[in-house]
């Protein structure tokens, strides 16, 4: 089949183009008639109307790059080159093409093609074809003319004659394509963006129907491709803003731009900007506020409100005087005065945020006024005195007091070393040492002795010895008397002559310890015991006496 020879022609190097002839590149075509082809050499600008001048008609503005029509400042717009060609603009021959802003683009225009003679990068140029005929490039085709393209970038080989066997559907040697029979190929196996390929009369295929739109390079005679604008915005298309996009067809599509933004209110806008041409919340029916205008030139009243008319309305807590039967109480903040603010919400800054002061001891309350909640000084850790509740209904403790505070409060008799003046004396005591226990009098070391009456835990007191001798204590004698301490004093007694030898006695009577003149170191004689209750030794001797006179 012929894609064999294709490929083979690639690889010996040689471009093939099958363009038609006046058919204008990039498009690709093989037969005679071109159909399809736009005319973009006319010498005129197109009569597209656009009415949208002021902003008012929501179109193209007038004087746009991209619009199709030449119009002043502008060489060429889009396919529209307004009938000139390299040649007139004193290039080479070849394609004249149109840049992005408007002006001319002489780059595809070859200073070489048109003399007859392939140079640099041709591939053929007039009658010189590089010795390639019809034969050679549509393999069963008898010949024909073959020709070259106007750029000298590809054959035309619409003149050449279809091979025999061209006609009846089927896929021949030499043939391309035959009626409807493509071989599966489309338009996009040709580096085209979409259209659709047919097959020429001589079994060529005929690529007029086929467009690079929708290849996403923008090509002679696309203002756009998908989403390749070429730099273009609503706002290089003379709108204020917005979406431009572009048509299946490959030219732009303002359906998404507008005029909303420039601050002129337009057909279909409210307003613009800050233009709000006269609109107000009022004439809006609300009672005040502040309106607004939206991205789509609407009139936004989110900002109005019908606050201030007394009524509560959606979005209102009050309005005025109207707090809608709501207290700082109800609310749970206490007491107060309660308003309504400028926007209509509550305005709680009146509010106490306490119930201190009702004399009901609430939430948060210790005690109000005289109400103390059952609080005592006691519980609270004192040993006694006068609990009181302050005026932020927290209890007050400086009337109460605590034993060991050094100061003796009510219903202390002492505190510490505090003994408020008091002595044993002052508590009706002789004498003593008066100290303090839990904040009371310890009378323990207090004592009556010394007052001439004898009272419980004496024995004695003064020179009242309560009939108390001696001899009723059990002693022989003697003198008895009274300590300080109310309790006898025996010092003066004695034991001596009750006929027990006691104590520091030698002898008492008839009682010597079992001792004798002997145990005293003499010889003989008789032991005996004077009234103090010492050893007579008046009469123990000794036997013989050594040295005279030896009298005892």
């Amino acid at each position: 089949m012929n894609e064999r020879l294709l490929r083979c022609l690639l690889l010996l190097g040689l471009p093939v183009a099958f363009a038609a002839t006046g058919c204008t590149p990039p498009e690709r075509c093989l037969d005679a008639t071109c159909e399809g082809s736009t005319s973009g050499t006319g010498g005129g600008s197109s009569s597209t109307s656009n009415t949208g001048g002021d902003g008012t008609g929501g179109g193209e503005m007038p004087g746009v790059c991209g619009d199709g029509n030449v119009d002043p400042g502008e060489q060429c717009d889009g396919d529209n080159l307004f009938g000139k060609s390299c040649t007139d603009l004193g290039a080479p021959p070849g394609v004249l093409l149109c840049r992005a802003d408007c002006a001319f683009d002489t780059s595809s225009c070859n200073s070489t093609c048109g003399n007859n003679a392939i140079d640099g990068t041709e591939t053929c140029d007039g009658t010189a074809l590089n010795d390639l005929t019809c034969a050679t490039l549509i393999p069963g085709s008898p010949g024909g003319d073959l020709g070259c393209t106007a750029d000298c970038t590809g054959f035309d080989t619409s003149g050449c004659t279809a091979p025999a066997t061209c006609g009846n559907g089927m896929l021949d040697f030499g043939e391309q394509c035959d009626a409807a029979n493509l071989e599966g190929h489309s338009c996009t196996d040709f580096g085209f963006g979409g259209g659709t390929l047919g097959c020429a009369a001589n079994c060529t295929f005929n690529m007029s129907g086929c467009t690079p739109c929708g290849n996403g390079n923008i090509d002679l005679g696309e203002q756009c491709d998908g989403a390749n604008l070429g730099g273009q915005s609503c706002a290089s298309k003379g709108f204020a803003g917005g979406t431009l996009a572009c048509t299946s067809s490959c030219a732009f599509d303002t359906s998404g731009c507008g005029n909303c933004g420039n601050g002129v209110v337009n057909a279909g806008e409210q307003c613009d900007g800050a233009n709000l041409n006269g609109g107000t919340c009022a004439n809006q029916g609300y009672a005040g506020g502040n309106l607004g205008c939206d991205a789509t030139c609407h009139y936004s009243t989110s900002g109005c409100s019908n606050c201030g008319n007394g009524t509560i309305q959606s979005g209102e807590q009050c309005d005025g005087s109207n707090l809608g039967g709501a207290s700082c109480g109800s609310l749970g903040l206490g007491t107060g005065s309660l308003s309504c603010a400028s926007n209509c919400t509550l305005n709680t800054s009146g509010c106490t945020n306490s119930y201190c002061g009702n004399g009901n001891v609430d939430a948060g309350e210790q005690c109000d006024g005289g109400n103390l909640g059952g609080h005592t000084c006691a519980n609270q850790g004192f040993s006694g005195g006068s609990l009181s509740c302050t005026g932020g209904c927290s209890l007050d403790t400086s009337g109460c007091y605590s034993c060991g505070d050094g100061n003796v409060n009510a219903g202390e008799a002492c505190d510490g070393a505090n003994l408020n003046g008091q002595t044993c004396a002052s508590q009706g005591f002789a004498g003593g040492s008066l100290s303090c226990s839990s904040c009371q009098f310890n009378t323990s070391a207090c004592t009556t002795c010394g007052n001439g009456s004898i009272q419980s835990g004496e024995q004695c007191d003064g020179s009242n010895l309560n009939g108390g001798t001696c001899a009723s204590l059990g002693f022989a004698g003697g003198s008895l008397s009274c300590n300080a301490n109310c309790s006898y004093n025996t010092g003066a007694c004695t034991t001596c002559g009750n006929g027990v030898r006691e104590g520091s006695e030698e002898c008492d009577g008839t009682d010597k310890g079992g001792l004798t003149c002997v145990d005293l170191g003499y010889d003989y004689g008789t032991l005996g015991c004077y009234t103090n209750c010492t050893f007579n030794e008046v009469n123990c001797k000794f036997s013989t006496c050594l040295i005279p006179p030896c009298v005892k």
